[in-house]
């Protein structure tokens, strides 16, 4: 593998001492065998080479003082020295001074696998010399894919004001090859020193693009592994195990993993801490450990020895090394039988390996095709090198325009043909519709669901289109909401299909009862395949967890099955999804629905400054940023002490009784703290067994299953209950007993308590400590309180982690960000703590620098795209392949088009909607009607501008006028009062201030009360605001009050509301109205669909006028008659 660090002043003097020290001793030894060293240890100084690599390596050479002739050898260590610490080339050409704390230059570090360091180190010397021969051959493959796409300096453009890239002639280092680990274990490593004055093509000395090379650092380590391999197999016949895809390292096939273990010594701050040889100064350490500390020698630097004394020390080290000639052997059959194949074959795999995005960069692709090359793909005369770049040309398609000048290689985004069919494909599914899909809802099916969520799911199931994307942030009760899904289709006759990425989460999702069966996403796919997954028996709704794969969306929607699609694009995604498509779904998909509120968290400014952290912009973040720093959830210091302090948090939260998580960025850091932890849980002299991760343990210690496994045995925590679930990946266990002479332990599962019993390889690959998981491992889990330990420069704390990090927690979030420190990686050489106890001065930033490290990871956001959307996004749409505008357009007409259908739909759906509404209205209407001509008892006397002069079992006063109204409402309930009648006010919103003032009985507006509780005799109901009711109630209110001889006063002040139309339709001849109000117009005004219902309406009206007609001239001709001096009061009224 390759790392890369850069360099400050003076950061040479280590690799030039050592080399001097290390040639010293080799002089020594040989003086001391009278000059008769090693065949192989003449050349092996240890003095650094002069490496030279680009495209006119010759020139770059020349232009900075060397000689064809000096180019592969060995390079003066005061020439280095001033080149590194002052700009000054072997020509006597100084670049632009250096000033303080500018970058000197760049350490490119080669590292071989540990099983070719130790044919090497425990080897014969043709071994050897074949081991160093391909390393350095390797070396210099890599340094010339560097050389020709990171050897750029930047020029200023006067034209443009921009810098823009100008290739150099080449680059010029100088290679110091090491032999040992920090620990003094074999470890064949190469530092190439590249300084940071580089001769451009004028001859000038310019800076390097650091940019540059960090981007293609990787890819160029990838080629130096393939490389190496081929080497060593065409020279020493080596055979190899797997490659692992991240690093495009493989060990060499039959050596065995513990033998790697057993030479891989390490010692870092954090681990001697973990083991009690390093404390914290305050944690007043005692007089013993303060008397070992102050004795504490710096340590041997084993890079210092001769080659010789290396060797013969290795030779005599007690453990052992061989190489399995069984394995070799059958490591040879599969490669040959692999053989032959078209090569092409890899780059196409290569692409459908780059799981995490549908574009990438050139050297993304590089990366992976490198890491899956076969030994003997490349043919005579063509290097691994040249093998996968001319692979990767191949199949490289740009979705993005070509790069500008200022722009570096990093910036162009390509795809594949094979990436481009499965995205299309995916675009193509989406308009799959069926009418079958539509699930009746009812709305106690929503009942315990926030209105956020009950929109939600009630538009996923009344929707017809197969495709359903529910996006939701951390919190936000997605699989809360899913059951009441599982219940309308349960009610239908269905069930849910729940398929996630891991059985853990298909068996969370099972307790929550969001489905009816479950399984894993790869088992479905897997009994596709088949032809087993059934899918059409009955009703079926297919819940897919954080995963949107071509394979199985082509299966649901064939199948006609509609399938939510439930995710969070800004969390890691999960393996094997996609990057991207999620987000584009729900962004094209104008039906895809979004939850926006979070309920795990108790504290709302929690709640609001997560989802600041997951999608704001940068003032939110830095908002939310500050209220994590004045809430105290900030810490910042050193890489021990921050463990040190969230191991002591997350203790005090265990002691206090909540449910807390501890979780790191990486297994580095997780690694020493389970260790840490399970020295203080379990005493130092009791058994114990060796699991995964080379970690000890004994019974008491916790510990997780990290591969799910059916065919382990598993038993029920009590005879007679039903058998548990199998072993899943993430299950967590408390381990009961260990059997240290049978390496097996037995443990029971936190939650059901079965039990099971661990040994052999599953022991050994997938058990281990559980105190602390990983951020990715820990995506899913919800506990009290969360203690998070993030590194600031770490490649793996981003955005995304920090986010789950930090919403992990209901009632608190702590995040404690530290800086990694420098010197303790395998090929680095730093002075390290003895086995002897240290004291560690802790450093701990203020609540300032830790807001600021938590922005620096929050600013490293790695949003991933699509290819419609990266490539819509180009300035130049000529400048794009025939075939990505093809596919551009594409998506732009299926989108439309799905827009266009869903506005349509939407159309009708709310006509639809319209039309029933009016409907409910209009028979509702029909039955107030029916009842309001009723009269009641004696009438009650009414005043004001609005007069009901006849009683009737309903009737209404409708005005504009807000002040008319209250005093209508006043005079009626004091009459009502005043003849001892109940009389009350309801509202359906929000009664006005004055109400209590005016000494209103008001009651809670309930429907369901007010047309089930028996009504007093001639009691009063009056409801405020009558427009705001729905229609149904108003109608069974008022036959509920005709039938206890009660009477109805509908208040209206003309607003909109579900009964608009029905009391614009009522026109009850006895209402009051204001005068600019035309009842009869208004009523005319209305269409009724029901030519049946209109006419029974109309009846009922016409009989109502009728009658009202007639009782006004009766009432006429009465009052002719009467005695004038007769108090009118006692006639007019409201009685109702």
């Amino acid at each position: 593998m390759l790392t890369i660090a850069k360099l400050g002043k003076w950061s040479v003097s280590y690799y030039v001492d050592t080399a001097r020290e290390a040639t010293a001793a080799a002089r020594d030894d040989r003086a001391r065998n009278g000059g008769l060293g090693e065949y192989y240890s003449e050349s092996e100084t240890r003095l650094p080479t002069w490496l030279v690599a680009g495209e006119d390596a010759q020139r770059a050479a020349e232009l900075v003082g060397l000689t064809r002739e000096a180019i592969g050898g060995d390079a003066d260590l005061e020439v280095v020295t001033r080149w590194l610490d002052d700009g000054l080339a072997p020509s006597g050409e100084v670049g632009r001074a250096l000033r303080t704390g500018s970058v000197h230059g760049f350490d490119l570090t080669f590292c071989a696998p540990k099983s070719v360091s130790l044919i090497r180190g425990r080897g014969d010397d043709v071994a050897v010399k074949a081991v160093a021969d391909a390393h350095a051959h390797a070396m210099r493959e890599a340094m010339t894919y560097l050389g020709a796409h990171a050897g750029y300096t930047r020029v200023h453009n006067p034209h443009t004001g921009r810098k823009d890239l100008v290739r150099l002639p080449g680059i010029v280092a100088a290679a110091f090859q090491h032999e040992t680990s920090r620990a003094g274990d074999p470890h064949l490593h190469t530092h190439v020193i590249v300084p940071n004055r580089q001769a451009r093509a004028d001859g000038r000395l310019v800076s390097l693009d650091g940019t540059s090379l960090f981007h293609e650092a990787r890819a160029a380590g990838m080629i130096y592994q393939a490389t190496l391999r081929a080497e060593l197999t065409a020279s020493l016949g080596v055979e190899w195990g797997r490659i692992d895809p991240d690093t495009g390292m493989a060990e060499v096939a039959g050596v065995d993993r513990r033998t790697i273990v057993a030479w891989s010594q390490r010692a870092s701050q954090l681990r001697e801490w973990a083991h009690g040889n390093l404390v914290l100064a305050d944690e007043q350490p005692s007089a013993a450990q303060l008397g070992v500390a102050q004795k504490a020698t710096r340590p041997r630097k084993p890079e210092s020895l001769s080659w010789a004394q290396l060797r013969a020390d290795w030779a005599a080290d007690a453990r052992a090394f061989d190489v399995d000639a069984e394995a070799q052997r059958h490591a040879r059959q599969l490669r040959r039988a692999a053989a032959g194949g078209d090569v092409r074959e890899v780059a196409r795999q290569a692409v459908a390996g780059i799981h995490q995005a549908a574009t990438f960069t050139r050297a993304d692709l590089i990366e992976t095709i490198a890491a899956a090359l076969p030994v003997d793909a490349a043919t005579a005369g063509v290097s691994p090198r040249e093998l996968v770049e001319t692979l990767a040309e191949a199949v490289l398609i740009p979705v993005t325009a070509q790069r500008a000048p200022y722009q570096r290689e990093g910036s162009v985004r390509y795809t594949a043909a094979e990436l481009l069919a499965e995205e299309r494909a995916i675009i193509d599914l989406t308009p799959a519709r069926s009418a079958r899909a539509v699930i009746p809802i009812r709305r106690d099916d929503t009942a315990e669901l926030s209105p956020d969520q009950r929109a939600a799911i009630t538009s996923i199931a009344s929707s017809p289109w197969l495709i359903q994307p529910l996006s939701a942030p951390a919190g936000a009760g997605k699989t809360h909401s899913l059951t009441a899904l599982r219940a309308a289709m349960r009610r239908a006759g269905g069930d849910v299909l729940v398929l996630a990425p891991t059985h853990r989460a298909v068996d969370e999702a099972m307790r929550e009862d969001a489905g009816g069966a479950g399984m894993t996403i790869a088992a479905a796919l897997e009994r596709h395949r088949r032809g087993t997954l059934e899918l059409t028996a009955a009703p079926t709704l297919v819940v897919v967890d954080e995963a949107g794969m071509v394979e199985l969306l082509t299966a649901t929607t064939a199948a006609g099955v509609k399938t939510v699609l439930v995710g969070d694009a800004r969390q890691l995604e999960p393996v094997k999804a996609r990057a991207g498509t999620f987000e584009q779904l729900c962004t094209d998909l104008p039906w895809a629905q979004r939850l926006s509120e979070v309920w795990r968290m108790r504290d709302p400014d929690e709640r609001s400054a997560s989802l600041a952290v997951r999608h704001g912009g940068g003032a939110a973040v830095r908002r939310a940023v500050g209220w994590y720093r004045r809430s105290g959830r900030l810490n910042v210091g050193d890489e021990v002490t921050m463990a040190d302090d969230a191991l002591a948090g997350w203790r005090a939260d265990l002691d206090a009784g909540r449910d807390a998580l501890l979780i790191a960025d990486r297994w580095d850091v997780a690694d020493p703290l389970n260790e840490r932890i399970h020295r203080d849980r379990i005493d130092a002299e009791a058994p114990t067994v060796t699991a995964a991760r080379g970690h000890r343990i004994g019974a008491g210690d916790r510990i997780v299953t990290r591969d799910s496994d059916p065919t382990i045995v598993m038993r029920p925590a009590r005879a007679g209950q039903p058998q548990p679930a199998p072993v899943r990946n993430g299950n967590r266990w408390e381990v009961l007993e260990v059997d240290p002479d049978n390496n097996r332990l037995a443990a029971r599962r936190t939650g059901d308590h079965a039990i099971a019993v661990f040994s052999g390889e599953y022991l050994h690959k997938h058990v281990h400590l559980g105190y602390v998981l990983t951020v990715h491992a820990a995506q899913g889990a919800t506990a009290d309180t969360t203690h998070a330990l993030l590194g600031v420069a770490s490649r793996l704390a981003n955005r995304r982690t920090a986010y789950v990090a930090m919403t992990r927690g209901r009632h608190a979030n702590t995040a404690y960000l530290y800086e990694q420190p420098t010197g303790e990686r395998d090929h680095e050489h730093a002075p390290t703590p003895d086995a002897a106890a240290e004291v560690h001065t802790p450093v701990r930033g203020t609540a300032a620098q830790a807001a600021a490290a938590l922005r620096t990871v929050l600013g490293r956001d790695r949003d991933s795209a699509t290819i419609a959307e990266t490539a819509s996004g180009a300035a130049e749409h000529t400048q794009l392949p025939v075939e990505v505008t093809d596919h551009l357009d594409h998506h732009r007409r299926v989108v439309t088009d799905l827009q266009r259908a869903h506005r349509h739909d939407r159309g009708r759906a709310a006509d639809n909607r319209h039309r029933a509404a009016e409907q409910t209205a209009d028979r509702a209407l029909a039955d107030i009607l029916a009842v309001a001509g009723r009269h009641g008892g004696d009438p009650l006397p009414a005043a004001g501008p609005l007069a009901v002069p006849y009683g009737h079992a309903v009737t209404m006063a409708h005005s504009r006028n807000r002040e008319d109204l209250d005093h209508l409402i006043n005079d009626v309930h004091a009459a009502a009062k005043a003849r001892d009648r109940a009389v009350v006010v309801v509202s359906p919103t929000a009664q006005p201030p004055h109400t209590a003032e005016r000494g209103w009985t008001v009651v809670p507006y309930n429907p369901k009360r007010l047309t089930t509780t028996p009504m007093p005799r001639d009691a009063v109901l009056i409801i405020d605001n009558a427009a705001a009711a729905r229609p149904t109630d108003l109608a069974r209110i008022a036959e509920h009050a005709a039938a206890h001889h009660a009477r109805l006063l509908l208040v209206d002040d003309d607003r909109p509301g579900p009964s608009r139309r029905l009391l614009d339709g009522l026109n009850l001849p006895w209402a009051a109205h204001h005068h600019d109000i035309d009842p009869n117009a208004r009523a005319a005004a209305l269409t009724i669909a029901d030519p049946e219902l209109a006419a029974e309406i109309e009846r009922k009206r016409d009989t109502h006028h009728r009658g009202w007609h007639q009782l006004t001239r009766i009432r006429e001709v009465t009052e002719r008659h009467r005695d004038r001096g007769r108090d009118l009061d006692n006639d007019y009224g409201l009685d109702i």
